[in-house]
């Protein structure tokens, strides 16, 4: 199976019995001062590229629990808090490793690996960014360079 440009295959030590792939992180983006309304975007904000040449390592699989987790967030009026929080632990078993930054320049955010608190702190638009990137979805750097 090829990756889409923006993926690859990363080269780790036998622990893993999938390879994870690496995928950049130039195009996650936080948005500050967007208005919604209705459930439509009425005013997009100010895009910031806050994870520009940093990248995630992940496991190419889902397991079931996370499939569910996902189902449980598409609702979560309904069930709260408590499914996102559930999404985030089965997405903490799949990111391997990141080198990504907090808000602070040059602030090394601890790793993920079966941390779901380090997802927890992040902002809804990064979550939702490693959710798409998780789900194999093509990210837009790699619609670019296809």
């Amino acid at each position: 199976m090829t990756k889409p440009k923006g993926e690859t295959e990363v080269e780790t030590d036998s622990k893993w019995k999938i390879p994870p792939t690496r995928v950049e992180s130039d195009d996650c983006v936080v948005y500050v001062g967007r208005v919604i309304e209705g459930g439509e975007i009425k005013s997009a904000g100010t895009a910031y590229h806050v994870h520009e040449g940093e990248w995630v390592d992940l496991l190419p699989c889902r397991s079931l629990a996370e499939i569910m987790a996902l189902a449980d967030v598409a609702t979560a009026a309904l069930n709260g808090a408590e499914s996102i929080r559930t999404l985030c632990q089965e997405l903490s078993q799949r990111i391997i490793s990141w080198n990504w930054t907090g808000m602070e320049k040059g602030a090394v955010l601890p790793q993920p690996h079966n941390d779901p608190g380090v997802l927890e702190r992040l902002t809804d638009d990064e979550l939702m960014w490693l959710i798409a990137a998780a789900q194999g979805k093509e990210t837009e750097a790699a619609r670019k360079n296809a």
